[in-house]
């Protein structure tokens, strides 16, 4: 509780110091608004890098070693539906708040801002109006599994290792054991990079935000 205090504490102080700088910068160097910006982002870009970093191994030794400790397929097509149910439930839920949000306070409003579309924006509004059922199987069902690794594709992630987890749950516990106790040994060890990742995010935060200021 303490350390997360800390962190909490120490994430409010790089917001107001980000404010500060950013500020600082706009108005008093607009010269160097480009070349401060493009740098001091790249605290930001650190802390998703390794956020993103962890996730795929995260997900993958997690699920594994929950589905394989189970044992029960009824309890684990329960747990999951339950899953299911509430991050359904909960994406419905924030989906139709942003868009009562957006749709009352109308963010942006009277400002005159102009958007630079380029060239890979464009692509990809072309990529989802071609989106189909065909290309919606090929994104969830993986074609090899360290493609979803490299290419961080969670969900194909996820439908590997709920295979795998139910796979190994058939075994016996002697036989499946060996691999549940280095699975869960990797999760742990995942969950300790976790920790300390996170004591990088104030800087991602004082990143982001003296760029954004610095910026606007």
């Amino acid at each position: 509780m303490v350390k997360n205090n800390k962190l909490f504490i120490l994430i409010i102080i790089s917001l107001i110091l980000g404010i500060g700088l950013g500020a600082i910068v706009h108005y008093q160097f607009p010269d160097s608004i480009d070349a401060f910006s493009k740098n001091i982002k790249l605290l930001g870009t650190i802390f998703i890098r390794l956020v993103q970093m962890i996730i795929a191994p995260l997900v993958f030794s997690t699920l594994v070693v929950g589905i394989a400790k189970m044992g029960d397929m009824k309890m684990v097509g329960r747990v999951g539906g339950k899953a299911m149910a509430w991050f359904i439930s909960a994406s419905l839920v924030s989906l139709l708040l942003g868009m009562v949000l957006v749709n009352f306070f109308a963010p942006g409003k009277g400002t005159n801002i102009k958007l630079d579309v380029n060239d890979s924006a464009k692509e990809l509004v072309e990529k989802t109006h071609d989106f189909s059922l065909e290309e919606f199987v090929k994104h969830v069902i993986p074609k090899s599994l360290f493609e979803a690794f490299a290419t961080n594709e969670i969900l194909q992630i996820v439908i590997f290792s709920i295979l795998f987890g139910v796979a190994l749950a058939a075994f016996s516990k002697k036989e499946a054991k060996p691999i549940i106790k280095l699975l869960d040994t990797t999760a742990h060890v995942v969950l300790k990079m976790v920790s300390y990742i996170m004591w990088t995010a104030p800087l991602g935060v004082l990143g982001a935000v003296a760029s954004a200021i610095a910026k606007h």
